[in-house]
């Protein structure tokens, strides 16, 4: 299922983001992420380049769940026990991870299997590529683990969340790095935080504590990003209980979603990943149990 970000609440009225008038706020372009009132939307956005693609929203279907269809396309075979991680490589392979077997390997699809290409025996949390081709693994320790590009060796990257442990990695559009972190003593109750790091490993910003002060994660285990800065963090409270915190880039809640009312009615909402589409919506994977 999907849900597209949230609109974003501040103390200022929101204004059109082209004419900056005062007139009623009714659209939002997910292409350009400006809110648009009637006039701009109908007169002044049409002559942008490229308009026809944009994918113009009415804000009051913001927020709203709607259905996604998926389709299998190809199938491909791994003698892994399970995928728990899989990130797309820029020359058209993919990393996967399985907890399971320890394994995280790089392979390229051919035919209906996958020519594996590197491997190496280490279980891997998560994962994200980076602009520069490099993957960062998180692996339950203060420092991220990072292949390569170019030599294709695993060492240890710049980015350490110390004296927390790393769960979650995500990187931004402007190449930073949010990492989802737990105490160290880990399960033991303890701090609970976001990370945000610049590409010096520099921690730029520690999201914990909500707008009353109070511990806003329990387990933050994965991560996405929208465009206009809210960040996306699913968040184990419990064992059978699971949601997905919107945080604007200042820190504040602005949205706590917990899953769709009909969809998960009599199955117990339980998001095992996250993410964000090129129309900057918000997909979550929710398995039904």
């Amino acid at each position: 299922m999907a849900f597209s970000q949230s609109v974003i609440r501040s103390q200022a009225p929101a204004k059109c983001g082209i004419c900056e008038n005062d007139r009623p706020i009714k659209w939002k372009c997910i292409d350009c992420s400006k809110l648009l009132c009637n006039h701009c939307k109908e007169n002044v956005h049409p002559q942008f380049q490229n308009a026809k693609d944009h994918h113009v929203v009415n804000i009051k279907d913001m927020g709203q769940p709607t259905v996604v269809e998926l389709n299998i396309n190809k199938q491909y075979q791994t003698k892994l026990t399970a995928v728990s991680r899989i990130s797309y490589y820029y020359d058209d392979s993919l990393w996967i991870g399985s907890v399971v077997d320890g394994v995280l390997q790089r392979v390229k699809p051919e035919g209906t299997k996958l020519n594996i290409l590197s491997r190496f025996n280490i279980p891997v949390y998560d994962m994200a590529v980076t602009q520069s081709n490099n993957l960062l693994i998180s692996r339950v320790e203060s420092r991220l683990k990072q292949i390569s590009s170019n030599t294709g060796t695993l060492t240890d990257s710049v980015y350490n969340v110390s004296p927390f442990l790393s769960m979650a990695v995500y990187i931004t559009s402007d190449n930073k790095v949010l990492v989802g972190s737990v105490n160290s003593d880990y399960p033991k109750p303890g701090r609970r935080v976001v990370i945000l790091l610049n590409q010096n490993g520099d921690h730029e910003r520690v999201y914990e504590h909500d707008q009353h002060k109070q511990p806003i994660f329990t387990l933050p285990y994965r991560i996405t990003y929208t465009r206009n800065g809210n960040i996306h963090v699913v968040d184990k409270v419990s064992a059978d209980r699971y949601r997905v915190v919107v945080l604007g880039w200042g820190g504040d809640i602005i949205n706590i979603y917990t899953g769709d009312t009909e969809i998960n009615k009599d199955e117990q909402f339980y998001p095992r990943d996250i993410a964000t589409t090129l129309k900057d919506n918000v997909i979550v994977a929710d398995e039904t149990r």
